[in-house]
Protein backbone atom coordinates (compact mmCIF):
# COMPACT_ATOMS: atom_id res chain seq x y z
CA UNK A 1 0.00 0.00 0.00
CA UNK A 2 1.35 3.59 -0.65
CA UNK A 3 1.94 6.11 2.01
CA UNK A 4 -1.06 7.81 1.31
CA UNK A 5 -3.37 4.52 1.13
CA UNK A 6 -1.61 3.81 4.45
CA UNK A 7 -2.05 7.51 5.89
CA UNK A 8 -5.91 7.47 4.99
CA UNK A 9 -6.68 4.04 6.70
CA UNK A 10 -5.23 4.65 10.11
CA UNK A 11 -7.55 7.81 9.58
CA UNK A 12 -10.52 5.95 8.62
CA UNK A 13 -9.69 2.88 11.63
CA UNK A 14 -9.28 6.17 14.39
CA UNK A 15 -12.42 8.01 13.23
CA UNK A 16 -14.48 4.58 13.33
CA UNK A 17 -13.14 3.26 16.43
CA UNK A 18 -14.58 6.88 17.61
CA UNK A 19 -17.78 6.83 15.75
CA UNK A 20 -18.65 3.41 16.96
CA UNK A 21 -17.60 4.51 20.75
CA UNK A 22 -19.80 7.17 20.25
CA UNK A 23 -22.77 5.44 19.24
CA UNK A 24 -22.46 3.01 21.86
CA UNK A 25 -22.11 5.33 24.34
CA UNK A 26 -24.48 7.83 23.08
CA UNK A 27 -27.45 5.34 23.41
CA UNK A 28 -26.94 3.70 26.57
CA UNK A 29 -24.54 5.74 28.53
CA UNK A 30 -25.01 3.86 31.93
CA UNK A 31 -24.39 0.13 30.77
CA UNK A 32 -21.98 1.39 28.60
CA UNK A 33 -19.42 3.08 31.29
CA UNK A 34 -20.22 0.08 33.61
CA UNK A 35 -18.99 -1.78 30.94
CA UNK A 36 -15.56 -0.01 30.59
CA UNK A 37 -14.99 0.14 33.99
CA UNK A 38 -15.28 -3.96 34.08
CA UNK A 39 -13.14 -4.43 30.66
CA UNK A 40 -10.52 -2.07 32.53
CA UNK A 41 -10.38 -4.02 35.60
CA UNK A 42 -10.19 -7.25 33.16
CA UNK A 43 -7.37 -6.07 31.10
CA UNK A 44 -5.08 -4.75 34.21
CA UNK A 45 -5.67 -8.08 35.88
CA UNK A 46 -3.59 -10.50 34.03
CA UNK A 47 -0.07 -8.70 34.12
CA UNK A 48 -0.86 -8.17 37.97
CA UNK A 49 -1.26 -11.82 37.90
CA UNK A 50 1.69 -12.61 35.85
CA UNK A 51 3.68 -10.09 38.79
CA UNK A 52 2.55 -11.31 42.42
CA UNK A 53 2.81 -14.85 40.42
CA UNK A 54 6.77 -14.40 39.18
CA UNK A 55 7.37 -12.83 42.63
CA UNK A 56 6.03 -15.51 44.77
CA UNK A 57 8.23 -17.96 42.49
CA UNK A 58 11.15 -16.15 43.25
CA UNK A 59 10.11 -15.85 47.10
CA UNK A 60 9.54 -20.06 46.71
CA UNK A 61 12.98 -20.32 44.89
CA UNK A 62 15.14 -18.81 47.74
CA UNK A 63 12.79 -20.35 50.58
CA UNK A 64 13.39 -23.75 52.61
CA UNK A 65 9.89 -24.84 53.23
CA UNK A 66 8.96 -21.61 54.92
CA UNK A 67 5.80 -19.26 55.08
CA UNK A 68 7.52 -15.80 54.92
CA UNK A 69 5.51 -12.81 55.69
CA UNK A 70 7.23 -11.88 51.77
CA UNK A 71 5.21 -14.84 50.57
CA UNK A 72 1.83 -14.99 52.97
CA UNK A 73 1.26 -11.12 51.93
CA UNK A 74 2.12 -11.90 47.38
CA UNK A 75 -0.50 -15.44 48.01
CA UNK A 76 -3.19 -13.25 49.57
CA UNK A 77 -3.17 -10.47 47.11
CA UNK A 78 -2.95 -12.82 43.71
CA UNK A 79 -5.41 -15.00 44.98
CA UNK A 80 -7.69 -11.93 45.79
CA UNK A 81 -7.09 -10.62 42.52
CA UNK A 82 -8.10 -13.91 41.06
CA UNK A 83 -11.24 -13.38 42.93
CA UNK A 84 -11.57 -9.89 41.25
CA UNK A 85 -10.69 -11.34 38.04
CA UNK A 86 -13.04 -14.29 38.14
CA UNK A 87 -16.07 -11.79 39.05
CA UNK A 88 -15.46 -9.15 36.87
CA UNK A 89 -15.43 -11.50 34.17
CA UNK A 90 -19.16 -12.19 35.69
CA UNK A 91 -20.58 -8.61 35.46
CA UNK A 92 -18.46 -8.18 32.10
CA UNK A 93 -20.94 -11.28 31.05
CA UNK A 94 -23.98 -9.46 32.37
CA UNK A 95 -23.04 -5.92 30.71
CA UNK A 96 -21.93 -6.98 27.43
CA UNK A 97 -24.86 -9.09 27.00
CA UNK A 98 -27.39 -6.14 28.39
CA UNK A 99 -25.46 -3.87 26.26
CA UNK A 100 -25.97 -5.57 23.36
CA UNK A 101 -29.23 -6.07 23.13
CA UNK A 102 -29.97 -2.67 23.97
CA UNK A 103 -28.18 -1.51 21.51
CA UNK A 104 -29.56 -3.69 18.64
CA UNK A 105 -33.23 -3.12 20.09
CA UNK A 106 -32.05 1.24 19.75
CA UNK A 107 -30.48 0.89 16.06
CA UNK A 108 -33.09 -1.59 14.76
CA UNK A 109 -36.16 1.54 16.13
CA UNK A 110 -33.73 4.31 14.90
CA UNK A 111 -33.27 2.20 11.25
CA UNK A 112 -37.37 1.82 11.86
CA UNK A 113 -38.45 5.36 12.91
CA UNK A 114 -36.28 6.64 10.38
CA UNK A 115 -37.57 4.81 7.71
CA UNK A 116 -41.04 5.73 8.14
CA UNK A 117 -40.84 9.32 7.92
CA UNK A 118 -39.33 8.91 4.48
CA UNK A 119 -41.68 9.88 1.64
CA UNK A 120 -42.60 7.36 -0.65
CA UNK A 121 -40.67 8.56 -3.77
CA UNK A 122 -37.75 8.20 -0.91
CA UNK A 123 -38.34 4.46 -0.47
CA UNK A 124 -39.13 3.69 -3.85
CA UNK A 125 -35.54 4.47 -4.98
CA UNK A 126 -33.92 1.29 -5.83
CA UNK A 127 -31.01 2.58 -3.16
CA UNK A 128 -33.12 2.93 -0.46
CA UNK A 129 -34.01 -0.51 -0.83
CA UNK A 130 -30.89 -1.84 -1.51
CA UNK A 131 -29.45 0.19 1.86
CA UNK A 132 -32.92 -1.50 3.48
CA UNK A 133 -31.56 -5.00 2.83
CA UNK A 134 -28.46 -4.29 3.84
CA UNK A 135 -29.49 -3.49 7.44
CA UNK A 136 -31.61 -6.54 7.83
CA UNK A 137 -28.63 -8.88 6.35
CA UNK A 138 -25.98 -6.99 8.61
CA UNK A 139 -28.19 -6.86 11.72
CA UNK A 140 -26.05 -8.43 13.64
CA UNK A 141 -23.62 -5.82 13.28
CA UNK A 142 -25.03 -3.66 16.82
CA UNK A 143 -24.43 -7.01 18.44
CA UNK A 144 -20.17 -6.59 16.87
CA UNK A 145 -19.97 -3.34 17.19
CA UNK A 146 -20.44 -3.84 21.34
CA UNK A 147 -18.33 -6.63 21.26
CA UNK A 148 -15.08 -5.15 19.32
CA UNK A 149 -15.29 -1.88 20.74
CA UNK A 150 -15.09 -2.98 24.56
CA UNK A 151 -12.93 -5.79 23.57
CA UNK A 152 -10.58 -3.55 21.56
CA UNK A 153 -10.56 -1.21 25.08
CA UNK A 154 -9.25 -4.70 27.16
CA UNK A 155 -6.77 -5.86 25.01
CA UNK A 156 -5.10 -2.20 24.80
CA UNK A 157 -4.69 -2.35 28.36
CA UNK A 158 -3.63 -5.65 28.55
CA UNK A 159 -1.23 -4.50 25.74
CA UNK A 160 0.64 -1.94 27.37
CA UNK A 161 0.59 -3.51 30.79
CA UNK A 162 2.46 -6.62 29.27
CA UNK A 163 4.71 -4.19 27.13
CA UNK A 164 5.75 -2.03 29.97
CA UNK A 165 7.03 -5.40 31.89
CA UNK A 166 8.37 -6.64 28.47
CA UNK A 167 10.30 -2.71 27.93
CA UNK A 168 12.05 -4.00 31.65
CA UNK A 169 13.89 -6.83 29.84
CA UNK A 170 14.83 -5.53 26.89
CA UNK A 171 13.28 -2.14 24.77
CA UNK A 172 14.59 -3.30 21.43
CA UNK A 173 13.33 -6.54 21.97
CA UNK A 174 9.39 -5.33 22.43
CA UNK A 175 10.25 -2.92 20.01
CA UNK A 176 10.79 -5.12 16.99
CA UNK A 177 7.92 -7.02 18.57
CA UNK A 178 5.21 -4.75 18.19
CA UNK A 179 7.04 -3.27 14.52
CA UNK A 180 6.60 -6.99 13.43
CA UNK A 181 3.13 -6.74 13.60
CA UNK A 182 2.68 -3.39 11.59
CA UNK A 183 2.94 -5.36 8.02
CA UNK A 184 -0.11 -7.27 9.24
CA UNK A 185 -2.43 -5.26 10.31
CA UNK A 186 -1.79 -2.90 7.08
CA UNK A 187 -2.86 -6.02 5.32
CA UNK A 188 -5.81 -6.75 7.55
CA UNK A 189 -7.12 -3.19 6.97
CA UNK A 190 -6.30 -3.77 3.12
CA UNK A 191 -8.53 -6.94 3.46
CA UNK A 192 -11.24 -5.16 5.62
CA UNK A 193 -11.41 -2.31 2.80
CA UNK A 194 -11.96 -4.79 0.17
CA UNK A 195 -14.25 -6.62 1.70
CA UNK A 196 -16.34 -3.74 2.44
CA UNK A 197 -16.73 -3.48 -1.35
CA UNK A 198 -18.03 -6.92 -1.77
CA UNK A 199 -20.23 -6.88 1.17
CA UNK A 200 -22.27 -4.28 -0.90
CA UNK A 201 -22.13 -5.62 -3.57
CA UNK A 202 -23.25 -9.09 -1.80
CA UNK A 203 -26.50 -6.91 -0.52
CA UNK A 204 -27.94 -6.37 -4.36
CA UNK A 205 -27.40 -10.22 -4.41
CA UNK A 206 -29.35 -10.44 -1.17
CA UNK A 207 -32.58 -8.64 -2.14
CA UNK A 208 -32.95 -11.03 -5.28
CA UNK A 209 -32.27 -13.95 -2.51
CA UNK A 210 -34.39 -12.94 -0.05
CA UNK A 211 -37.57 -12.03 -2.89
CA UNK A 212 -36.88 -15.47 -3.92
CA UNK A 213 -36.59 -17.24 -0.42
CA UNK A 214 -39.96 -15.16 0.39
CA UNK A 215 -41.63 -17.50 -2.61
CA UNK A 216 -40.99 -20.75 -1.27
CA UNK A 217 -42.81 -19.14 2.11
CA UNK A 218 -45.42 -18.18 0.83
CA UNK A 219 -48.47 -20.59 0.53
CA UNK A 220 -50.07 -18.59 -2.55
CA UNK A 221 -46.59 -18.22 -4.30
CA UNK A 222 -45.75 -21.61 -3.69
CA UNK A 223 -49.20 -22.61 -5.31
CA UNK A 224 -48.68 -21.02 -8.31
CA UNK A 225 -45.19 -22.02 -9.15
CA UNK A 226 -46.46 -25.64 -8.45
CA UNK A 227 -49.09 -25.10 -10.78
CA UNK A 228 -47.34 -23.48 -13.73
CA UNK A 229 -44.34 -26.55 -12.89
CA UNK A 230 -42.18 -23.42 -12.23
CA UNK A 231 -40.63 -24.78 -8.67
CA UNK A 232 -37.18 -26.32 -10.19
CA UNK A 233 -36.79 -22.74 -12.01
CA UNK A 234 -37.37 -20.58 -9.05
CA UNK A 235 -35.13 -23.03 -7.03
CA UNK A 236 -32.40 -22.89 -9.55
CA UNK A 237 -32.26 -19.29 -9.43
CA UNK A 238 -31.61 -19.48 -5.75
CA UNK A 239 -29.12 -21.75 -6.30
CA UNK A 240 -27.35 -19.38 -8.71
CA UNK A 241 -27.97 -16.42 -6.71
CA UNK A 242 -26.84 -17.77 -3.16
CA UNK A 243 -23.74 -19.50 -5.11
CA UNK A 244 -22.68 -15.81 -5.67
CA UNK A 245 -22.58 -14.79 -2.45
CA UNK A 246 -20.77 -17.90 -1.36
CA UNK A 247 -18.24 -16.72 -3.81
CA UNK A 248 -18.25 -13.37 -2.39
CA UNK A 249 -18.13 -14.63 1.06
CA UNK A 250 -15.31 -16.56 0.01
CA UNK A 251 -13.09 -13.55 -1.43
CA UNK A 252 -13.64 -11.71 1.93
CA UNK A 253 -12.36 -15.01 3.76
CA UNK A 254 -9.47 -15.65 1.69
CA UNK A 255 -8.18 -12.01 1.90
CA UNK A 256 -8.73 -12.33 5.87
CA UNK A 257 -6.83 -15.31 6.07
CA UNK A 258 -3.83 -13.85 3.77
CA UNK A 259 -3.40 -11.07 6.51
CA UNK A 260 -4.15 -13.52 9.55
CA UNK A 261 -1.62 -15.79 8.28
CA UNK A 262 1.09 -12.66 7.94
CA UNK A 263 0.50 -11.38 11.29
CA UNK A 264 0.57 -14.51 13.05
CA UNK A 265 3.64 -15.62 11.31
CA UNK A 266 5.78 -12.04 11.67
CA UNK A 267 4.49 -11.83 15.23
CA UNK A 268 5.70 -15.58 16.25
CA UNK A 269 9.15 -14.94 14.62
CA UNK A 270 9.75 -11.93 16.98
CA UNK A 271 8.70 -14.17 20.10
CA UNK A 272 11.24 -16.97 18.62
CA UNK A 273 13.35 -13.83 19.16
CA UNK A 274 12.91 -13.25 22.34
CA UNK A 275 12.29 -16.27 24.19
CA UNK A 276 15.93 -17.38 22.93
CA UNK A 277 17.12 -14.20 24.29
CA UNK A 278 15.46 -14.81 27.76
CA UNK A 279 16.68 -18.62 28.13
CA UNK A 280 19.74 -17.64 26.66
CA UNK A 281 19.97 -15.10 29.60
CA UNK A 282 18.54 -17.48 32.27
CA UNK A 283 21.06 -19.86 31.65
CA UNK A 284 24.50 -17.42 32.44
CA UNK A 285 22.35 -16.15 35.75
CA UNK A 286 21.74 -13.31 34.39
CA UNK A 287 18.27 -13.03 36.18
CA UNK A 288 16.43 -15.12 38.67
CA UNK A 289 13.68 -17.97 37.87
CA UNK A 290 11.03 -15.59 38.91
CA UNK A 291 12.54 -13.28 36.52
CA UNK A 292 12.67 -15.49 33.80
CA UNK A 293 8.69 -16.39 34.49
CA UNK A 294 7.93 -12.40 34.97
CA UNK A 295 9.44 -11.58 31.26
CA UNK A 296 8.50 -14.74 29.83
CA UNK A 297 4.97 -14.21 30.61
CA UNK A 298 4.75 -10.80 29.30
CA UNK A 299 6.26 -11.63 26.08
CA UNK A 300 3.69 -14.67 25.65
CA UNK A 301 0.79 -12.70 27.07
CA UNK A 302 2.13 -9.30 24.59
CA UNK A 303 2.41 -11.67 21.81
CA UNK A 304 -0.98 -13.27 22.22
CA UNK A 305 -3.07 -10.01 23.42
CA UNK A 306 -0.97 -7.59 20.31
CA UNK A 307 -2.25 -10.49 17.40
CA UNK A 308 -5.82 -10.11 19.09
CA UNK A 309 -5.03 -6.26 18.71
CA UNK A 310 -4.90 -6.89 15.11
CA UNK A 311 -8.21 -8.82 14.62
CA UNK A 312 -9.67 -6.46 17.17
CA UNK A 313 -8.71 -3.64 14.27
CA UNK A 314 -10.29 -5.46 12.01
CA UNK A 315 -13.49 -6.25 13.98
CA UNK A 316 -13.85 -2.61 14.29
CA UNK A 317 -13.51 -1.67 10.73
CA UNK A 318 -15.85 -3.96 9.39
CA UNK A 319 -18.20 -2.18 11.00
CA UNK A 320 -17.56 0.73 8.80
CA UNK A 321 -20.05 0.12 5.75
CA UNK A 322 -22.50 -0.59 8.66
CA UNK A 323 -21.88 3.13 10.40
CA UNK A 324 -21.94 4.68 7.17
CA UNK A 325 -25.16 3.68 6.45
CA UNK A 326 -26.56 4.05 9.32
CA UNK A 327 -25.41 7.96 9.55
CA UNK A 328 -26.71 7.93 5.62
CA UNK A 329 -29.84 7.03 6.78
CA UNK A 330 -29.78 9.08 9.53
CA UNK A 331 -29.47 12.01 7.53
CA UNK A 332 -31.81 11.24 4.75
CA UNK A 333 -34.67 13.96 5.02
CA UNK A 334 -38.20 13.20 3.21
CA UNK A 335 -39.24 16.11 0.96
CA UNK A 336 -42.65 15.60 1.89
CA UNK A 337 -43.10 17.11 4.75
CA UNK A 338 -44.87 19.64 6.87
CA UNK A 339 -44.23 23.05 5.83
CA UNK A 340 -43.41 25.97 8.00
CA UNK A 341 -47.30 27.08 9.15
CA UNK A 342 -49.36 24.68 8.25
CA UNK A 343 -52.78 24.35 10.14
CA UNK A 344 -54.82 21.47 11.33
CA UNK A 345 -57.46 20.25 8.56
CA UNK A 346 -60.45 20.35 10.69
CA UNK A 347 -63.62 20.85 8.57
CA UNK A 348 -66.02 18.20 7.87
CA UNK A 349 -66.48 19.57 4.64
CA UNK A 350 -64.16 19.14 1.99
CA UNK A 351 -64.39 20.49 -1.52
CA UNK A 352 -60.93 19.57 -3.46
CA UNK A 353 -59.80 20.69 -6.87
CA UNK A 354 -57.25 19.19 -8.92
CA UNK A 355 -55.89 22.53 -11.33
CA UNK A 356 -53.71 21.66 -13.86
CA UNK A 357 -51.47 18.75 -12.20
CA UNK A 358 -49.12 17.18 -14.17
CA UNK A 359 -46.91 14.08 -12.00
CA UNK A 360 -43.61 12.15 -13.25
CA UNK A 361 -40.68 10.26 -11.43
CA UNK A 362 -37.66 12.14 -10.87
CA UNK A 363 -35.88 9.35 -12.79
CA UNK A 364 -37.87 9.42 -15.96
CA UNK A 365 -39.30 12.45 -17.96
CA UNK A 366 -42.67 10.25 -19.16
CA UNK A 367 -45.20 12.38 -17.55
CA UNK A 368 -47.83 9.73 -15.20
CA UNK A 369 -50.30 12.23 -15.13
CA UNK A 370 -50.43 15.82 -17.46
CA UNK A 371 -52.68 18.78 -16.33
CA UNK A 372 -55.37 16.89 -14.51
CA UNK A 373 -58.06 19.44 -13.42
CA UNK A 374 -61.66 18.86 -11.56
CA UNK A 375 -63.42 19.23 -8.55
CA UNK A 376 -64.20 16.57 -5.84
CA UNK A 377 -67.56 18.68 -4.11
CA UNK A 378 -68.75 17.72 -0.41
CA UNK A 379 -71.11 14.87 -0.31
CA UNK A 380 -70.24 13.94 -4.31
CA UNK A 381 -69.44 10.26 -5.45
CA UNK A 382 -66.74 10.24 -7.66
CA UNK A 383 -65.49 7.40 -9.76
CA UNK A 384 -62.09 7.21 -11.62
CA UNK A 385 -62.11 4.67 -14.77
CA UNK A 386 -59.25 3.73 -17.31
CA UNK A 387 -57.09 1.22 -18.31
CA UNK A 388 -54.20 -0.34 -16.03
CA UNK A 389 -51.27 2.05 -15.96
CA UNK A 390 -53.61 5.23 -17.26
CA UNK A 391 -52.52 6.96 -13.65
CA UNK A 392 -55.38 6.21 -11.55
CA UNK A 393 -53.47 5.11 -8.37
CA UNK A 394 -51.09 7.86 -8.82
CA UNK A 395 -53.66 10.28 -8.93
CA UNK A 396 -54.73 9.03 -5.05
CA UNK A 397 -51.29 9.31 -3.99
CA UNK A 398 -50.99 12.76 -5.00
CA UNK A 399 -54.32 13.54 -3.22
CA UNK A 400 -52.54 11.89 -0.11
CA UNK A 401 -49.85 13.94 -0.22
CA UNK A 402 -47.38 10.71 -0.91
CA UNK A 403 -46.20 11.91 -3.95
CA UNK A 404 -46.30 15.93 -4.42
CA UNK A 405 -47.50 17.10 -7.94
CA UNK A 406 -44.34 18.09 -10.69
CA UNK A 407 -46.62 21.32 -11.73
CA UNK A 408 -50.40 22.10 -11.20
CA UNK A 409 -51.34 22.52 -7.71
CA UNK A 410 -54.22 20.47 -5.14
CA UNK A 411 -56.89 22.39 -3.01
CA UNK A 412 -59.33 21.81 -0.38
CA UNK A 413 -61.71 24.17 0.12
CA UNK A 414 -59.58 26.93 -1.94
CA UNK A 415 -56.01 26.04 0.12
CA UNK A 416 -53.13 24.87 -1.46
CA UNK A 417 -53.17 21.05 0.00
CA UNK A 418 -49.73 21.67 1.54
CA UNK A 419 -51.15 24.32 3.91
CA UNK A 420 -52.66 21.29 5.76
CA UNK A 421 -50.79 19.29 7.94
CA UNK A 422 -49.92 15.89 6.93
CA UNK A 423 -51.31 14.31 10.00
CA UNK A 424 -55.14 16.25 10.12
CA UNK A 425 -54.69 15.62 5.77
CA UNK A 426 -54.64 11.96 6.08
CA UNK A 427 -57.01 11.82 8.83
CA UNK A 428 -59.56 13.31 6.84
CA UNK A 429 -59.34 10.72 4.20
CA UNK A 430 -59.55 6.93 4.52
CA UNK A 431 -58.10 4.81 2.01
CA UNK A 432 -58.41 1.11 1.31
CA UNK A 433 -55.71 -0.12 -1.74
CA UNK A 434 -56.61 -2.76 -3.55
CA UNK A 435 -53.13 -4.15 -2.22
CA UNK A 436 -54.09 -4.04 1.04
CA UNK A 437 -52.59 -5.54 4.70
CA UNK A 438 -53.08 -8.93 6.15
CA UNK A 439 -51.71 -8.79 9.27
CA UNK A 440 -51.38 -12.01 12.06
CA UNK A 441 -53.36 -10.26 14.22
CA UNK A 442 -56.80 -10.42 15.91
CA UNK A 443 -59.40 -9.21 13.79
CA UNK A 444 -60.81 -6.39 16.00
CA UNK A 445 -56.60 -5.44 15.84
CA UNK A 446 -56.88 -5.53 12.01
CA UNK A 447 -60.26 -3.25 12.05
CA UNK A 448 -58.26 -1.08 14.56
CA UNK A 449 -55.63 -0.36 12.12
CA UNK A 450 -57.88 2.37 10.76
CA UNK A 451 -57.58 4.50 13.58
CA UNK A 452 -54.04 4.01 13.94
CA UNK A 453 -53.67 0.86 15.38
CA UNK A 454 -55.53 2.43 18.79
CA UNK A 455 -57.13 0.34 20.69
CA UNK A 456 -61.19 0.04 20.41
CA UNK A 457 -64.35 -1.62 21.47
CA UNK A 458 -65.74 -4.80 20.37
CA UNK A 459 -69.10 -2.93 19.59
CA UNK A 460 -66.93 0.07 17.51
CA UNK A 461 -65.26 -2.84 15.68
CA UNK A 462 -68.51 -4.73 14.81
CA UNK A 463 -70.22 -1.52 13.53
CA UNK A 464 -67.65 -0.71 10.88
CA UNK A 465 -67.68 -4.82 9.98
CA UNK A 466 -71.09 -4.75 9.55
CA UNK A 467 -71.09 -2.01 6.92
CA UNK A 468 -68.24 -3.55 5.08
CA UNK A 469 -70.11 -7.22 5.28
CA UNK A 470 -67.49 -8.76 7.49
CA UNK A 471 -69.25 -9.02 10.50
CA UNK A 472 -70.88 -12.58 9.42
CA UNK A 473 -67.75 -14.33 9.02
CA UNK A 474 -66.05 -12.53 12.12
CA UNK A 475 -68.74 -13.52 14.24
CA UNK A 476 -68.75 -17.41 12.96
CA UNK A 477 -64.71 -17.78 13.96
CA UNK A 478 -63.89 -19.39 16.88
CA UNK A 479 -63.09 -16.53 19.28
CA UNK A 480 -65.13 -14.09 17.01
CA UNK A 481 -63.20 -10.93 17.15
CA UNK A 482 -60.46 -12.15 19.11
CA UNK A 483 -59.78 -14.53 16.47
CA UNK A 484 -56.08 -14.23 14.73
CA UNK A 485 -56.75 -13.86 11.39
CA UNK A 486 -54.03 -15.83 9.49
CA UNK A 487 -51.36 -17.89 10.95
CA UNK A 488 -48.14 -16.32 10.75
CA UNK A 489 -48.29 -15.82 14.63
CA UNK A 490 -50.44 -17.83 16.42
CA UNK A 491 -51.69 -21.79 15.84
CA UNK A 492 -54.95 -21.34 16.18
CA UNK A 493 -55.17 -18.42 13.81
CA UNK A 494 -57.85 -18.71 10.70
CA UNK A 495 -56.96 -18.09 7.11
CA UNK A 496 -59.86 -15.78 5.41
CA UNK A 497 -60.39 -16.45 1.46
CA UNK A 498 -59.24 -12.95 -0.56
CA UNK A 499 -63.09 -11.73 -0.57
CA UNK A 500 -63.38 -11.81 3.29
CA UNK A 501 -60.03 -10.27 3.59
CA UNK A 502 -61.39 -7.31 1.63
CA UNK A 503 -63.92 -6.98 3.61
CA UNK A 504 -61.88 -6.80 6.58
CA UNK A 505 -60.31 -3.99 4.81
CA UNK A 506 -63.03 -2.16 3.83
CA UNK A 507 -64.00 -2.01 7.41
CA UNK A 508 -60.39 -0.27 8.28
CA UNK A 509 -61.58 2.16 6.35
CA UNK A 510 -65.38 2.47 7.52
CA UNK A 511 -64.34 3.17 11.30
CA UNK A 512 -62.47 5.91 10.65
CA UNK A 513 -64.38 9.62 10.86
CA UNK A 514 -63.33 10.86 7.71
CA UNK A 515 -64.73 13.38 5.30
CA UNK A 516 -63.36 11.22 2.08
CA UNK A 517 -63.56 7.72 1.27
CA UNK A 518 -61.24 6.65 -1.25
CA UNK A 519 -61.26 3.00 -2.71
CA UNK A 520 -59.12 1.78 -5.08
CA UNK A 521 -60.58 -1.90 -6.31
CA UNK A 522 -62.75 -2.37 -3.01
CA UNK A 523 -64.36 -4.93 -4.57
CA UNK A 524 -62.64 -7.33 -6.88
CA UNK A 525 -62.33 -10.15 -4.65
CA UNK A 526 -66.00 -9.77 -4.04
CA UNK A 527 -68.97 -11.94 -5.37
CA UNK A 528 -71.79 -9.78 -7.33
CA UNK A 529 -74.17 -9.83 -4.12
CA UNK A 530 -71.65 -8.78 -1.83
CA UNK A 531 -70.33 -5.95 -4.08
CA UNK A 532 -74.23 -5.26 -4.46
CA UNK A 533 -74.98 -5.09 -1.00
CA UNK A 534 -71.42 -3.45 -0.18
CA UNK A 535 -72.23 -0.05 -2.24
CA UNK A 536 -76.04 -0.10 -0.87
CA UNK A 537 -74.99 0.39 2.03
CA UNK A 538 -71.90 2.37 1.82
CA UNK A 539 -74.14 4.98 -0.86
CA UNK A 540 -77.33 5.04 2.17
CA UNK A 541 -74.46 6.09 4.91
CA UNK A 542 -75.77 9.23 7.14
CA UNK A 543 -73.39 12.60 6.50
CA UNK A 544 -71.78 14.38 3.92
CA UNK A 545 -69.05 12.22 3.31
CA UNK A 546 -67.36 12.33 -0.29
CA UNK A 547 -66.36 9.35 -2.14
CA UNK A 548 -63.71 8.44 -4.70
CA UNK A 549 -64.17 4.95 -6.54
CA UNK A 550 -61.38 3.48 -8.51
CA UNK A 551 -62.78 0.15 -10.19
CA UNK A 552 -62.96 -1.60 -13.47
CA UNK A 553 -66.52 -2.78 -12.53
CA UNK A 554 -68.62 -0.60 -14.38
CA UNK A 555 -71.97 -1.98 -12.08
CA UNK A 556 -70.19 0.08 -9.45
CA UNK A 557 -68.66 3.01 -11.32
CA UNK A 558 -71.92 3.90 -13.26
CA UNK A 559 -74.01 5.07 -9.44
CA UNK A 560 -71.90 7.56 -9.35
CA UNK A 561 -72.40 10.95 -9.59
CA UNK A 562 -69.72 11.71 -11.99
CA UNK A 563 -67.32 9.78 -13.89
CA UNK A 564 -63.71 10.52 -14.54
CA UNK A 565 -61.95 8.79 -17.45
CA UNK A 566 -58.06 8.93 -17.46
CA UNK A 567 -56.11 7.45 -20.72
CA UNK A 568 -51.95 7.51 -20.61
CA UNK A 569 -52.24 10.05 -17.64
CA UNK A 570 -54.65 12.57 -19.44
CA UNK A 571 -58.27 13.36 -18.57
CA UNK A 572 -60.43 12.79 -21.18
CA UNK A 573 -63.96 12.23 -20.52
CA UNK A 574 -66.30 13.66 -17.84
CA UNK A 575 -69.77 13.11 -17.20
CA UNK A 576 -72.59 10.74 -15.31
CA UNK A 577 -72.90 7.10 -17.10
CA UNK A 578 -75.54 7.95 -19.69
CA UNK A 579 -73.88 11.05 -20.44
CA UNK A 580 -70.62 9.33 -21.03
CA UNK A 581 -72.34 6.84 -23.07
CA UNK A 582 -73.88 9.18 -25.48
CA UNK A 583 -70.34 10.33 -26.05
CA UNK A 584 -69.26 6.97 -27.69
CA UNK A 585 -65.73 7.88 -26.45
CA UNK A 586 -63.76 5.58 -24.48
CA UNK A 587 -66.11 4.75 -21.52
CA UNK A 588 -68.52 3.16 -23.69
CA UNK A 589 -66.26 1.67 -25.40
CA UNK A 590 -64.55 0.30 -22.13
CA UNK A 591 -68.56 -0.32 -21.02
CA UNK A 592 -69.54 -2.25 -24.26
CA UNK A 593 -66.50 -4.53 -24.34
CA UNK A 594 -66.91 -5.41 -20.79
CA UNK A 595 -70.81 -6.42 -21.30
CA UNK A 596 -69.37 -8.78 -23.92
CA UNK A 597 -67.34 -10.93 -21.49
CA UNK A 598 -70.41 -11.05 -19.35
CA UNK A 599 -72.44 -12.45 -22.13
Amino acid sequence: MKFLEIKKSISTLARTFVREIGLVFRFHPGTASALAVTQLIIGLMPAAVLFFTADIVSIVAKQEGEWSQDLVRDLVVLLILLLVQRIAFQFFDYFQDRLMNLLYLSVSNRIHQKIITLDLPTLEKSETQTMITFFRDQNYRPYNMVRSVFNFFGNIVSSISFIVIAWRFSPLLITIFVLALIPGLIAAVKAVLDSQHLTWGKTFIMKRTWYLQNLFSGITSITELLVHGAVKKMTEKYRVFYGDIVEKERQISAKKLFSGLLTNLLAFAAYVWAYISLVTQAITGAFSVGDFTLYAGAFVNAERFLVSQVWQFVLLFENVSYLEKFYELEAMESTIKNISGATELVDKDLEIEFKNVSYNYSDSDQKVLQNISFVLKPGERVALVGENGAGKTTLIKLLLRLYEPTSGQILINGKDIQSYTLESLRKRIAVTFQDFLKLALTARENIALGVGGIEIGLEEARAAAIRSGADDKISSLPKGYETCLGRGWEDDGVELSGGEWQKVALARSLIKDASLLVLDEPTAALDARSEFNFFQELFNREGNISLFLISHRFSSVRVADRILVLQKGKLIESGTHEELIKKNGLYRELYELQLKEIN
